[in-house]
C-alpha cells in the first residue's frame, strides 16, 4: 500500500505550534514510508477564511522546509462535488432535507468504534453519548458543507490511507466512521496524537507565550532547530538523544513511538535547541542569517574601521553567547552604536577606584598611539599600562570594559576592544574619564 498522508489547515489564523507539530509527524511518516504528502486547505469557513493566513500557513510549512506533493486542495472549490454526494445519499434515504440543510441519518444504537494505530480499539456507546446517535448535519443552511462531511469527501477521494491528527479529533471520528460506511469508503487508518501542553499541563495557548510559527520565526529561531524540537515532542529517536537532523529524523520516525499523553511545551528547552544549531554555523553563514535583524535594529555593517570582514568577526565573537537571532543585536549593539551611556548602577558600582578617571585617559592616550589596532597589539600595550599603573587585570579590564561597551559583561576584552575600533575607543574612555572628573569632590 502506498502511503499517503494530509495535513489539512483553516487559514482562520496563523500556523499554531500544534497544528506544525501534526505537519511534521504526517510529513515524516510519509518521507519515511517513501509515500506523498499532500496539503488540503480547509477554507468553507467563508467569513473566518482570510488570504493573509493562508499566505502565512503555506510560507511557515515552506521555511520549515514541508514540502508537499500535487497540487493544494481547497475544500471552498469543491462545494459543487460534496452537494452531488449529498444528493447521493438523500436518493437512498440514507440523508433528508431540513429546510435548506441536509442531515445524515446516523445510527441510534450499538456502538461506534475505530481501530486507532496510537490507542488500540476506541468504541462510544450511543447509549451514553447521546449526541452521536442524533442525525449529522452534513450540509448547512448557508449552503456549505460541514466539516465532518466534507473531511470524509476529501479524504476517500484524495485516496488518503493514514489520517494522523491531534487526539482533539478523537470525538469526530465516530460522527465520521458512519459516513465512510453509508458512502462505500475504504476507512483509513486513524492515528490521534496527543496535543502540546503549556508547562501547566493545560492545552497550549497565548497564554503560555508565542504560540504561532511566524513568531518563533521573527523571534530568531532556525527552522532546523524548530523541526527537531517539534519532533520530540511526544516521539523520541531513542537513547536519550536530543539533536537529531532531518535526513536522520525520516530514517528514524516510527508512528508506533509517539507517546499517548500530552507532550509538555517548554521554551528554555528550545533555545538551548536553537543555540546548538547557531553554534553548528559557519561564521559567514551566521552573519547572512543575523543580516536582516542587523538592518531592523537601524543599525549598519558599513562605515569607517566596519566592513563585511569586520562583521564576520563580530559575529564569531558572539556565536557561543546567542540562543536565537534577535539576541545578537541586544549584546552587540555597541559595537554599532556612535555614542554609548553608561547606567548609574555601573558608574556607582564599578567605578569606585579613584585612580580611574586618569587611568581612563591614560588609556585613551595609549590606544591613540597604536599604528596596529588587532586585538594581539592592544592587548600588549593594554598589559603594560596595567603594569606602569600597578593595576591588577581586575582594577583596570572591569572598569575599563564598562568605559568602553557601556555593560558590564562583554566577550573578551581585547578582541572586544579591537572590534570597537582605535577612534571610538579613545572617544568612550575620554568621555568616561571626564564623567569621572565631573563627579569628583573638590
Amino acid at each position: 500500500m502506498s502511503v499517503k498522508v494530509r495535513f489539512a489547515p483553516s487559514p482562520t489564523g496563523f500556523l499554531h505550534i500544534g497544528s506544525a507539530r501534526t505537519a511534521l509527524f504526517n510529513w515524516l511518516f510519509a518521507r519515511h514510508e517513501g509515500g506523498q504528502f499532500f496539503l488540503r486547505i480547509e477554507d468553507t469557513d467563508k467569513e473566518r477564511s482570510k488570504q493573509e493566513f493562508l499566505e502565512e500557513i503555506l510560507d511557515s510549512l515552506k521555511w520549515l522546509g514541508f514540502d508537499w506533493d500535487g497540487e493544494l486542495v481547497f475544500q471552498s472549490k469543491r462545494t459543487e462535488r460534496y452537494r452531488a454526494i449529498a444528493n447521493e445519499l438523500i436518493a437512498k434515504g440514507l440523508a433528508y432535507n431540513e429546510g435548506e440543510a441536509v442531515r445524515f441519518r446516523v445510527p441510534k444504537q450499538g456502538k461506534v468504534g475505530f481501530e486507532d494505530l496510537l490507542h488500540g480499539r476506541i468504541e462510544f456507546d450511543l447509549d451514553q453519548h447521546g449526541s452521536l446517535a442524533e442525525d449529522l448535519v452534513i450540509f448547512k443552511s448557508d449552503g456549505s458543507p460541514t466539516y465532518n462531511f466534507a473531511v470524509v469527501c476529501d479524504d476517500a477521494e484524495m485516496g488518503i490511507t493514514h489520517v494522523i491528527r491531534g487526539d482533539d479529533h478523537i470525538m469526530n471520528t465516530p460522527k465520521q466512521v458512519p459516513l465512510y460506511d453509508a458512502l462505500g469508503y475504504k476507512k483509513p487508518v486513524f492515528c490521534h496524537i496527543p496535543l502540546i501542553l503549556g508547562e501547566d499541563r493545560s492545552r497550549m495557548s497565548k497564554r503560555h507565550g508565542a504560540t504561532s510559527i511566524r513568531e518563533y520565526r521573527q523571534a530568531g529561531f532556525l527552522p532546523d532547530a524548530v523541526v527537531n524540537y517539534l519532533s520530540l515532542l511526544g516521539w523520541s529517536p531513542g537513547n536519550n538523544q536530543e539533536i537529531i537532523g532531518r535526513e536522520e529524523l525520516i530514517k528514524k520516525f516510527d508512528l508506533k513511538r509517539v507517546l499517548k499523553t500530552g507532550a509538555v511545551f517548554n521554551k528554555e528547552k528550545l533555545e538551548w535547541l536553537n543555540a546548538q544549531y547557531v553554534r553548528q554555523l559557519t561564521p559567514q553563514a551566521l552573519a547572512d542569517l543575523l543580516l536582516p535583524y542587523v538592518q531592523a535594529a537601524g543599525y549598519s555593517i558599513e562605515g569607517p574601521g566596519k566592513g563585511r570582514a569586520w562583521y564576520e568577526r563580530l559575529v564569531a565573537l558572539f556565536q557561543e553567547r546567542v540562543f536565537t537571532l534577535t539576541q545578537f543585536t541586544d549584546l552587540a549593539g555597541f559595537f554599532f552604536d556612535d555614542k554609548i551611556s553608561i547606567p548609574e548602577t555601573a558608574v556607582q558600582e564599578v567605578f569606585k577606584d579613584a585612580r580611574l578617571a586618569e587611568t581612563f585617559a591614560k588609556y585613551a592616550d595609549a590606544l591613540q598611539g597604536l599604528a596596529d589596532f588587532g586585538a594581539p597589539a592592544v592587548e600588549e600595550r593594554s598589559r603594560a599600562l596595567m603594569k606602569e599603573l600597578g593595576m591588577s587585570g581586575k582594577e583596570f579590564i572591569h572598569p575599563c570594559r564598562v568605559a568602553v561597551t557601556g555593560k558590564t559583561v562583554s566577550p573578551g576584552f581585547f578582541e572586544t576592544v579591537s572590534l570597537i575600533g582605535k577612534e571610538r575607543a579613545v572617544e568612550r574612555l575620554r568621555a568616561a574619564s571626564a564623567l569621572l572628573k565631573t563627579r569628583t569632590p573638590a
